[in-house]
This record gives structure tokens, sequence and C-alpha cells, in this order.
């Protein structure tokens, strides 16, 4: 039997570009995009990346309004964020919340720092934007926290500028690369800090070295503890992750 399914996305690009959700259209042999004037559009899927969950589509039109794109790094706890989409196929539902937590690792999922949020998402709301206070694009609405499939008070979004770096990406290439260290790492708790006569239970613990990957060429070794990255101090495990890639 045909199934249908809907999501959410957001107008790049004047000449058509849009952002979505790779698991939107994921699977999907035929794409239609519905404008919020109420024309409806067949989209070409240009590239999707299930690694970072980012699709960019084109529709054939030209001259249509934009959003205005943030910088999600300035993004800090606190901030008020505002979430639109087609939750259970309502068009057009805004949603507000604060910014909960940034840089969240999800289970499964350690490329993207996630932007933890309590507005209200819910299945639709999957690839539309997340706005800040000053009505720019600051992520993408991905992701729930649930035990009912519905909204229960925690929601996750890609940073836009993750998205920006993939979409560019597929627009010059279809495609998308991503940096592999090839180390499994895992968090330093107390006890490792003090076995490893660290001053605080920091870093990222190197449990295993894939071979021939770019760390065994560096000398990387497994039991090594990595504090810092680039210049960039890491925490803990999940920032590694989202450091180098």
């Amino acid at each position: 039997m045909p199934m249908h399914a809907q999501g959410s996305g957001f107008i790049v690009g004047s000449d058509g570009l849009i952002l979505t959700n790779s698991h939107v259209v994921d699977g999907a042999k035929q794409v239609m995009v519905r404008l919020s004037d109420h024309r409806e559009f067949k989209a070409m899927v240009l590239g999707a990346d299930k690694t970072s969950d980012i699709a960019v589509l084109r529709i054939d039109a030209h001259g249509l309004p934009t959003v205005q794109l943030g910088d999600s790094d300035q993004l800090a706890v606190g901030d008020y964020v505002l979430a639109i989409g087609e939750p259970f196929g309502l068009e057009e539902t805004a949603t507000a919340g604060i910014v909960s937590a940034k840089g969240r690792s999800l289970p499964g999922d350690g490329y993207v720092p996630f932007i933890q949020t309590d507005a209200a998402v819910n299945p639709g709301n999957s690839g539309g934007p997340l706005f800040n206070a000053a009505g720019q694009v600051v992520g993408i609405n991905s992701q729930i926290y649930s035990n009912s499939g519905g909204y229960q008070g925690v929601a996750f979004a890609i940073p836009i500028n993750l998205a920006e770096r993939v979409k560019d990406q597929i627009v010059a290439t279809g495609k998308v690369t991503h940096g592999r260290l090839g180390v499994e790492v895992q968090n330093v708790d107390q006890s490792l800090a003090d076995s490893f006569k660290l001053k605080l239970p920091a870093g990222a613990l190197v449990s295993k070295v894939e071979p021939d990957s770019a760390a065994a060429h560096a000398g990387i070794k497994a039991g090594d503890v990595i504090l810092a990255f680039n210049h960039a101090t890491i925490r803990d495990a999940g920032e590694l992750r989202q450091t180098s890639t």
C-alpha cells in the first residue's frame, strides 16, 4: 500500500532552495512542497545526509521569500526560541520555549551537537525552523524524547551553522563528507581522573583506535586522555566528537 508522510521545511533561497530533515524525505518516491500561500510544487531532492539528518530540496519557483539565518554558536541557555511547523497536519503552528541546553549528544548519534529546547515539537514538526528572539533561524527541529510518541517537554534541533555546512556541500557536489578521527572514546569520571592524576574529571578517554585511521597515524593510543583539540578544551567525549567533525 502507498504510504504518505509529512514534515516541515523552510526556504533558504529565493530560487526555490529548501532545507528540511533527511528523515522527512527518506524513502520517498515523490516529494510535494506546499507553501504558506497554498501553492504546491513537486520538489527535487538535491541530496540528503543521514549522519546530520539534513536534506536539501529545490522547487521550480523564483522570487520566493526566505528566512534569515542566524548564528547558532551565539545561542545561550535561557534564550527564547520559537518553533514553527506542521504538527499533526496543523499548518503554520508556532510554539515557544527556551534553550534548555547546547551540545547534546543523543544515543546512537555522536555527530550532531543538538540544541535542546522546551518548545513543543510533535510529529510533523520535523524539518521546521527554530527561530531566536531576533527572528533568525538558529536550528532545524529534528527529534524529541518521549514515552508517548508526543511532546513531553524535551525537543532537539540541529544547529543551523552545521546545517549550512551540509547544505553548501550538497549544493556544490550532491553529497556530504565528514571528518573521522577513528577512535572510540568515553567520558572521564572522578575515579578515572584520580587514576590519571588529573585535576578535574574532564576530557575524552580513548578506549579504542581503529587501525590505519587518522588517529593511529597521529600516534594516539588506547588509554590516552584527550584534553584539547585544535586549541579548544575538551570537557567530555561528546565535545570531542562535535569538535573533530
